[in-house]
C-alpha cells in the first residue's frame, strides 16, 4: 500500500445548518455500538473520482464519530494498466478483449496488494473492482469482515469479466451497489444499496461570495453578466460533448450572447472519447462564447463549484452508467437542470418537478430556453432540487446508511 491517506479533521456538527440537528442526531446514536471499529478503504485513486470525493468527507466524519477509518490507496504498476482499465470498461458494459493471460495479471496484481496488507483491521470495504481479488489472498485479515463497495452497474457487465471477477467477490461478505439494478443476480453475497450522496461542506458545494466567482469567471474569460449554460462530466463519448454544442447552438438563435462552458474533469480514456473531444474542440474554435475546461487548466473543486453556481442552467447531455452526482451538486446550489434519460440522473432530477428531462438535442434546447426565459420556473425548479438532495444526497444519510450495514455484519461476526 501507499499508505494511510492524511486527511483533514471534520467535526460533523459543523454540519448541522446543512443537515439539520436530528440528522446529525440520529449518526450519533449509530454509530455509539461501533466506537473504536477498526476500518480500511481500499481504492485505486486518492483523487478525481465520485468515490474519491465520497471518502474524503466521508472518512474523517467517521472518525469523528469515534471509529477508527483508514483509507489507503492499492499500489499501480504500468502493466497491469490496460488490465485494470479493461475490466473496468467490460464491467461497465463496453465490449473489451478478456484474455486468460488477462485474468492471470489481474490475480497477480491483486495478491502484490494482498501481501503489502500486513495491519488488521476489522473491517475492510473495497470500493473498486480491479482489487477486489485481495480477499483470495490476504490471509492477515482472514477473520475481518470484508465488503465490496462498487460505484458501477455491473448489470450489463461482459459474462467474462464477470466470470473473472465473481469467483471472488463470493468470498465477500456483502456488496453494496448505488442502486437497486446495479448489481447481478448471480452473486452469492448479500447485497445492500447505498445511494451516493454530496458533502454539503465541501469545496464543490460550500458558498462562495459573488466577488470571488466573478473574479474566477473572469481568468477563464467568461462573463459573469451574460447568461451561461454549463455541463460538468467526465470526457467519455457517452456524455455526448458534441451534442451539448449542438444544443447551445440551437438555443443561441433566440438567445444571443449565451455562454457555454463545458467542464472535463477527466482526460480521454479511450479512441471514442478521444474523437469526441476532438470534435467538439474543433466545433468550438472560434467561438467566443464557448469554453471548454480540461484537467490541463488545473482545474479542481473550488472552480467546478463557480462555473456551477455562476451557471443560468447546468445541463447533463448525456451518462454512460451510474448516478452523475455532480447534477446533485449543482441542484444543492438551488441551479435549475436539464439531463438525459438516464436512471441516475433522473433519480436526482425529477421531470417536471426538480428539473427537465430530455431525450434529444432538440428537447435539451428547448428545456434550456424554456429556463432561460422563465426564470420563475427556473428558481421553482432550483428550490425543489436543492430540497430534494436535501431529504435523499446528503453525506449524514449516506454515513448513517454504512454505519446500519457495519453494525449488521458486525454483529454476525462477533
Amino acid at each position: 500500500m501507499y499508505g494511510t491517506l492524511a486527511l483533514s479533521h471534520r467535526a460533523l456538527d459543523d454540519l448541522v445548518a446543512s443537515c439539520g440537528e436530528s440528522a446529525i442526531r440520529e449518526v450519533r446514536e449509530i454509530a455509539r455500538p461501533l466506537e473504536g471499529l477498526r476500518v480500511l478503504n481500499l481504492s485505486v485513486t486518492g483523487f478525481g473520482t465520485g468515490t474519491a470525493e465520497l471518502l474524503n468527507s466521508s472518512v474523517p466524519l467517521l472518525n469523528d464519530l469515534g471509529l477508527d477509518v483508514h483509507w489507503q490507496v492499492v499500489r499501480a504498476s504500468a502493466e497491469t494498466a490496460d488490465v485494470s482499465r479493461a475490466m473496468y470498461q467490460g464491467l461497465g458494459g463496453v465490449p473489451v478483449e478478456w484474455t486468460p493471460a488477462m485474468t492471470s495479471t489481474w490475480l497477480d496484481y491483486a495478491a502484490m496488494n494482498a501481501e503489502l496488507l500486513t495491519e488488521r483491521f476489522d473491517a475492510i470495504v473495497v470500493h473498486d473492482p480491479q482489487p477486489l481479488a485481495m480477499r483470495s489472498y490476504n490471509a492477515t485479515n482472514e477473520d475481518a469482515v470484508w465488503i465490496a463497495h462498487l460505484h458501477l452497474d455491473l448489470s450489463s457487465s461482459q459474462d467474462d469479466v464477470w466470470t473473472s471477477l465473481r469467483e471472488h467477490m463470493d468470498k465477500y461478505d456483502a456488496a453494496i451497489f448505488d442502486a437497486e439494478g446495479f448489481g447481478r443476480g448471480d452473486l452469492e453475497a448479500s447485497k445492500h444499496v447505498v445511494p451516493p450522496a454530496i458533502d454539503p461542506n465541501s469545496p464543490r458545494n460550500m458558498p462562495l461570495s459573488d466577488d470571488f466567482v466573478r473574479s474566477v469567471l473572469a481568468q477563464y474569460g467568461i462573463n459573469p453578466d451574460r447568461q451561461l449554460i454549463c455541463q460538468v462530466s467526465p470526457c467519455d463519448a457517452a456524455c455526448d460533448l458534441v451534442g451539448v454544442y449542438d444544443a447551445w447552438n440551437l438555443v443561441r438563435r433566440d438567445h444571443p450572447g449565451v455562454q457555454l462552458v463545458v467542464v472535463l474533469f477527466t482526460e480521454p480514456q479511450d479512441d471514442g472519447s478521444r474523437a469526441c473531444y476532438d470534435e467538439l474542440v474543433r466545433l468550438s474554435l472560434g467561438e467566443d462564447d464557448v469554453f471548454v475546461i480540461t484537467p490541463a487548466n488545473e482545474i479542481g473543486n473550488v472552480e467546478i463549484n463557480v462555473f456551477q453556481s455562476a451557471a443560468s442552467v447546468v445541463i447533463q447531455k448525456g451518462l454512460r452508467k451510474g448516478y452523475g452526482m455532480w447534477i446533485a451538486d449543482a441542484l444543492w446550489k438551488r441551479r435549475p437542470c436539464v439531463v438525459a434519460a438516464e436512471p441516475g440522473l433522473q433519480e436526482q432530477v425529477i421531470d417536471g418537478v426538480t428539473g427537465i428531462v430530455a431525450r434529444t438535442t432538440g428537447e435539451f434546447a428547448g428545456g434550456i430556453a424554456r429556463l432561460l426565459d422563465d426564470r420563475e420556473l427556473a428558481a421553482q425548479y432550483g428550490e425543489r432540487g436543492h430540497q430534494h438532495v436535501a431529504e435523499r444526497f446528503l453525506i449524514t444519510r449516506y454515513l448513517r446508511d454504512y454505519l446500519k450495514i457495519l453494525t449488521q455484519l458486525h454483529r454476525k461476526t462477533a
